[in-house]
């Protein structure tokens, strides 16, 4: 290798693909996560605690409202298009055990970042949703976790950006932290859906998945919060439980001369076509809002809080 530049770093794409502490420490060194955002995410933990049991909800509303990600929970693989017999509703106890599970992973992405294990287990939630290291096999397409991903983060920027305490220098620093973290988780969801080419390593095989979940063996807890073979007694599966983020993801814009395509969402036989199918228009009021020490859903928000802020937009 011709020798480099005086202020460039060799970085191994080979380390990269096969070497998670690594992909860890290249990460965090390109998006400049260090000692400040691990003291930021240290004092906002209380705050992000608090509106954690509010975006559980949110994102199990999210998840049921469409077929393509609510058949999971039924079928263990979101490429599987076959309808259950019975649909999962938000209040029957298989949702309610799965909401427990989200809520034990947030807490665990509001943890210590500053050790390896934490890492680890972050990409073990990524290797496990694509049926790695697991004895009844999961399969989730990146596509429904990346938005799930992005939708929770949403949700703890918004909240914590709209806390009426906090000053202003420490929102910062709470959201910038949040963002890295949960850009590497996508990270960490991603690399089990996509193979490196000929200069690298697989990332998808069994002996990397292994490697990964190496660190949590058959007594410890999965990205679940269980046991590896308790969902199967459960009669319950969380396809999305291993969720937390993924903000930056580019916005989609069509080009001038592309035509138009849009998405058939009545072509399937059983959609009721007199039901309103249009998608919300964002109207500026917060999902989640911080008031009096607690967390208020839009639904339930006295938007006379709000009308000072709305009428300076």
């Amino acid at each position: 290798m011709n020798s480099l530049p005086r202020d460039m770093q060799h970085i191994s794409r080979n380390d990269l693909d096969n070497s998670l502490p690594c992909r860890i420490a290249y990460l965090q060194e390109f998006l400049e996560f260090g000692p400040d955002d691990i003291a930021a995410l240290t004092s906002g933990q209380r705050y992000i605690k608090l509106i954690v049991p509010a975006i559980v909800n949110m994102v199990y509303k999210k998840l049921l409202r469409h077929d393509i990600t609510a058949r999971v929970f039924s079928t263990r693989d979101s490429r599987n298009e076959t309808d259950p017999e019975m649909w999962v509703k938000e209040e029957s106890p298989q949702i309610q055990n799965r909401k427990m599970f989200l809520r034990w992973y947030l807490t665990r992405l509001n943890s210590d970042p500053s050790k390896m294990e934490y890492w680890e287990y972050l990409d073990m939630v990524g290797a496990m949703h694509v049926g790695k290291g697991r004895r009844y096999p999961l399969f989730v397409d990146y596509i429904f976790l990346g938005a799930c991903l992005g939708y929770i983060q949403d949700a703890f920027l918004e909240a914590i950006l709209s806390h009426p305490r906090l000053e202003l220098d420490r929102k910062i620093a709470i959201v910038k932290a949040i963002a890295k973290v949960i850009w590497i988780q996508n990270d960490l969801m991603a690399r089990w859906h996509i193979k490196s080419g000929d200069g690298g390593g697989e990332m998808g095989d069994d002996a990397q998945a292994s490697r990964s979940v190496s660190s949590f063996d058959s007594e410890q807890q999965d990205c679940l919060g269980q046991l590896p073979d308790e969902d199967t007694r459960q009669g319950s599966v969380c396809p999305f439980s291993g969720l937390s983020d993924f903000s930056d993801q580019p916005s989609l814009r069509r080009h001038p001369d592309m035509p138009e395509q849009r998405c058939p969402m009545s072509s399937h036989q059983d959609v009721d076509t007199d039901v309103d199918v249009t998608w919300e228009r964002p109207n500026g009021i917060p999902k989640l809002r911080i008031v009096a020490g607690e967390v208020v859903g839009k639904e339930k928000l006295d938007l006379s809080i709000l009308k000072p802020e709305l009428e300076r937009c």
